[in-house]
């Protein structure tokens, strides 16, 4: 992919109205463009050349010589700067019909609208991160919880590309190694050392092996532990919901079959993100066909869900054959029976529910209350527990979670490296062997980024938002 040079510009900070936004301007004109429309406090242009890291207060002046809005600019020049390139950044005013008029002159002027991500995008084009950390870019922007940041900023910081860099390096000597012996061969001399063309292999497995031992943490930190609240009709669910969340997310009625479909919300519980979904309630004979297909959907998330919260109501007789049925097909090691209205319990009341216990065989139990809070902290250490996410909060923080991009070239660098120890002892053509061994690097080379497709990048810029 050719290098853009042009002059891009964006909202860097989110729409809206706001005290100040940042509209960050970048590329070959972006000085000159500076130059045409910043004045002095006092009307008269800046003198040139603008300096490095240098804050200028003046005034926002369009074409026609009209006074925009009072800002500060701060220029960064390349090639220090976050693309490489020369970099302007004007804080304004943040009202829309501002930020709009300023965009309106630079776009008007020799700037162009940034595409989503193009700033990061140049940044690692130009040299100044590599494609792992760019990704950690995009996880920085979209972390909802301290524990994602964490790992987000750790992986911004470079070890992971360092870990990946050193497989590819060392991953090269090999193949260099492989490929000069190959002019030994056509002389009649075998030269390859076996043993130590083994020893590399057996390394790179090992770090591959402990890289990727975290693979299953990728989802889960990056989407959140899916929480689904199943369970019969009127039983509270959308009342827990609400409660968990902190919020009247869900509407409540006593009218059976209100939730029709499946209500999702993110909260956080000791730094590690949990999507709960509130689903339509169980039971026979639904009323109409909206009501049905909610059922349906419930059953499909409880099927893929990281822990189910079964939800029955504590004043009730016994659970209906349907919810029964439900309850049975449930992964007693990740579901958790969740005796709801315990408020409503007067003191001659047994002290559980009548058939739950038995009905669940080998599944916890828990008493709350939704309307008054009762057993909250109970049930989020429950989750928690249901789901590893204590495991998650552990090994994220000692060591890189890789995304699914990584996971899938790590995986396939790992599985080639066994086909290549046995073509190795199996004395295999060495031409056979340096494609194999050259076909490992370019897994490695595009983790890092120094193979790409412009589709790949495509891709994993699209993710970030315009103004990043």
């Amino acid at each position: 992919m050719a290098i853009q040079t042009d002059t891009i510009a964006a909202l860097a900070t989110p729409p809206g109205e706001s005290g100040i936004a940042v509209i960050r301007l970048s590329g070959s004109r972006a000085l000159d463009v500076l130059a045409t429309i910043l004045r002095t406090p006092a009307g008269g242009s800046f003198e040139a050349p603008w300096e490095h890291r240098r804050l200028y207060h003046g005034g926002f002046f369009d074409a026609d010589g009209t006074r925009v809005d009072d800002v500060m600019a701060a220029v960064m020049r390349g090639p220090e700067s976050y693309t490489g390139e020369d970099v302007v950044e004007i804080s304004c005013h943040g009202g829309s019909a501002v930020v709009a008029r300023v965009l309106h002159v630079l776009f008007s002027a020799e700037a162009r609208p940034a595409e989503p991500g193009e700033f990061t995008k140049r940044a690692f084009l130009n040299g100044k991160m590599d494609l792992i950390q760019a990704e950690a870019v995009a996880d920085l922007i979209h972390a909802r919880s301290e524990l994602q940041r964490a790992v987000a900023e750790r992986q911004l910081a470079g070890g992971l590309s360092r870990r990946v860099g050193a497989l590819a390096d060392d991953m090269l000597g090999l193949l260099g190694v492989v490929e000069a012996n190959i002019d030994f061969i056509e002389e009649g001399i075998d030269a390859l050392n076996v043993t130590e063309a083994l020893g590399t292999i057996s390394r790179q497995r090992n770090e591959l092996d402990d890289l990727l031992g975290s693979a299953a943490l990728a989802r889960p930190l990056r989407e959140g532990y899916r929480v689904v609240i199943a369970g019969p009709v009127n039983a509270g669910k959308s009342s827990l919901f609400n409660r968990l969340v902190g919020e009247a997310r869900a509407i409540v009625t006593e009218i059976p079959g209100t939730t029709r479909d499946v209500l999702r919300e993110t909260l956080v519980i000791d730094g590690v993100p949990f999507v709960l979904h509130d689903t339509a309630g169980l039971r026979a004979g639904a009323v109409d066909r909206v009501e049905a297909i909610g059922m349906d959907r419930a059953v499909d998330a409880t099927q893929a869900a990281d822990a189910v919260l079964f939800v029955v109501d504590a004043s009730a007789a016994e659970l209906d054959e349907d919810s029964l049925h439900s309850l049975h097909d449930l992964d007693a090691t990740r579901s958790l029976v969740v005796i709801n209205k315990v408020d409503l319990l007067d003191g001659s009341r047994s002290a559980s529910r009548h058939g739950t216990p038995t009905s669940a065989p080998g599944m916890e139990t828990l008493r709350v209350s939704a309307l008054t809070g009762r057993g909250m902290d109970e049930l989020r250490a429950a989750m928690v527990r249901l789901t590893g996410a204590d495991a998650l909060a552990r090994m994220a923080r000692d060591r890189a979670v890789l995304n699914a991009r990584l996971v899938t070239l790590l995986e396939d660098a790992r599985a080639q490296l066994a086909e290549l120890a046995g073509m190795i002892r199996d004395r295999e053509p060495l031409e056979l062997i340096a494609v194999r061994a050259r076909s490992v690097l370019a897994d490695y080379e595009e983790a890092v980024g120094r193979q790409y497709h412009d589709g790949l990048l495509d891709a994993i810029f699209s993710r970030f938002c315009i103004g990043k």
